[in-house]
Parts: C-alpha cells; structure tokens; sequence
C-alpha cells in the first residue's frame, strides 16, 4: 500500500453484518488513608480491591436507509463481575442477570457516528455509560482518516463514578493517541493494526452534603497508559484489541467545621482491557 493512502477507520461495522464481541476488563485498586492530626491510630486500614467483568455482546447491522444510516440491534449474551477485597470475596449484586437476552437499539450515521439509542427501561443503563461501553469495545478509533506511520488524536472520553454518596460522576480530560503501524491484505480484507498511547486527569473541587452539613471535596487524579488494536478496515470489524493504564491520585474532604476532620484518601491503581471479537 501506498504510504499516502488514507482509510478511514469506522466505529461501525458494515450493514447486513452480525458481530460477536467479548470484552474482559481487570482492575486492581489500593487506598490507602493519611491524616495531618495527630490521631493517626484512628485511621482506616489500607484496602486492596481486585476487580473482574465480563461482557459479551452480539450485534446485527442492518442495510443503510435512504440517508445512508444503519441501525443495530445489539444483544447481551453473557455478562459477569467479581470482586474480592482484601482477599475476601465481595457480593456486587444480582444486577447483572438481567442484562442477558436484552436488547439495545442503536442508529449510525454514514460517517460511523451513534445518532439514535434505546435502551429497555428496566436495565437500569445510563445512555452515556452504554455508549462508554461501545467505545472501549472499539477502541476509540480515529475520527479522520489516518494513513500509514501517521497518529491520530482523540479526546480521552470517559467519566469515573466517584464512591461517595451525592458526589457527581467526575469527567477525564485527557487524550488517546493511535498510530497506524500497518495494513495488510488478505482473503477477508484489509487489516490494520495500531499503536495508541493515552494519558488524563481529572482536577475538580466541589460540595457533597453530608450528615452535618457541607463537605468539600478535592480530587486530583492522573492516567497513562497504552496498547494495540486490529482490525478489519473493510468491515469495520474490531478483530482484537488490549489496553493497560495505571492511575493513582488523592481525595481531600474537609466538613463546614473545623471540629469535623477526614483523612486523605490515596488512589493507587491498574486497569487492563482485552477484546476480541469475530463476524
């Protein structure tokens, strides 16, 4: 291939295709507490979280309309979660039961961009945590063509659910970097392979209540991390993709008193992402 040549890379498969994909996310998480008062025998004990899922997914697209969109159906085929913490096996829920057998509706449009979802309301599924999901199952493609030895940037677009009661989600602000590294051509298609590096953070201050009154909170949170993807630049076929990013950062509370005192909490962490997926 031409070193000039563009392709472009759709989040999409190509209509009248029916898609299978497995994704495994691993995350291990320490927290660790410190405090700047003198009652430190008060403080929590570390905790080491060590957490799995699982999700596979089977997706039918259907021909283009008149305006060039498809839509598809996407089925849940199998979905999973464990977690132990500090050795220990923690119950998550039953939750994740439901989502077997169901199915989401979603629309595209000619440039691979999501215009229309529907999710059954018994799911319980935020859109933006289902859209989340598709994106990390692609990889967060290039939005432009990219030809051969180029790189594509991206914006790093994912929120973090924070584990305090009445505290908003907490939105990245970071970047994905891909670099094509080859295509090659064989009886299914051309296949492409990338290199993406990605790096974020997140610095906010903001107001939760709490039991007496206000509490402020300060979050200060860094990502980096890397991996590869290839896929099936014909079919718009994600064939497998692997991702590792290492985090950390700390969370300062302070209460509207100054007799109500909270230790600091340290974030230390890796989360690893493997899909595959075949048509």
């Amino acid at each position: 291939f031409a070193q000039s040549e563009k392709f472009a890379i759709k989040m999409v498969p190509g209509p009248n295709q029916t898609v299978r994909m497995r994704a495994i996310q691993d995350m291990e998480l320490d927290m660790s507490f410190e405090s700047e008062t003198p009652s430190a025998a008060a403080l929590p004990e570390p905790v080491k979280m060590m957490a799995r899922a699982v999700f596979a997914l089977t997706q039918k697209v259907g021909a283009r309309d008149k305006e060039g969109n498809v839509s598809a159906e996407v089925t849940y085929d199998e979905v999973s979660s464990e977690m132990m913490v500090n050795g220990q096996p923690t119950q998550i829920g039953d939750k994740v039961d439901k989502f077997i057998g169901k199915k989401i509706m979603t629309t595209f449009n000619s440039r691979g961009e999501m215009i229309d979802l529907k999710i059954p309301p018994d799911l319980g599924l935020p859109e933006e945590s289902f859209k989340q999901m598709l994106k990390s199952f692609y990889g967060n493609l290039p939005q432009t063509p990219i030809g051969v030895g180029e790189v594509a940037t991206a914006p790093l677009d994912f929120t973090v659910p924070l584990p305090v009661p009445g505290a908003p989600p907490l939105k990245i602000d970071g970047q994905i970097k891909s670099m094509l590294v080859s295509v090659e051509k064989d009886t299914t298609g051309r296949t492409a392979k990338f290199d993406q590096t990605m790096e974020g953070k997140m610095v906010s201050d903001m107001e939760v209540p709490g039991p007496n009154g206000q509490i402020k909170m300060s979050l200060d949170f860094k990502l980096n991390g890397g991996g590869g993807m290839v896929m099936n630049v014909d079919k718009g076929v994600l064939k497998s993709s692997d991702s590792k990013v290492s985090f950390g950062g700390k969370l300062k509370m302070s209460g509207e008193s100054s007799a109500t005192t909270f230790p600091t909490i340290n974030f230390q962490g890796t989360m690893k992402v493997t899909v595959t997926g075949s048509n």
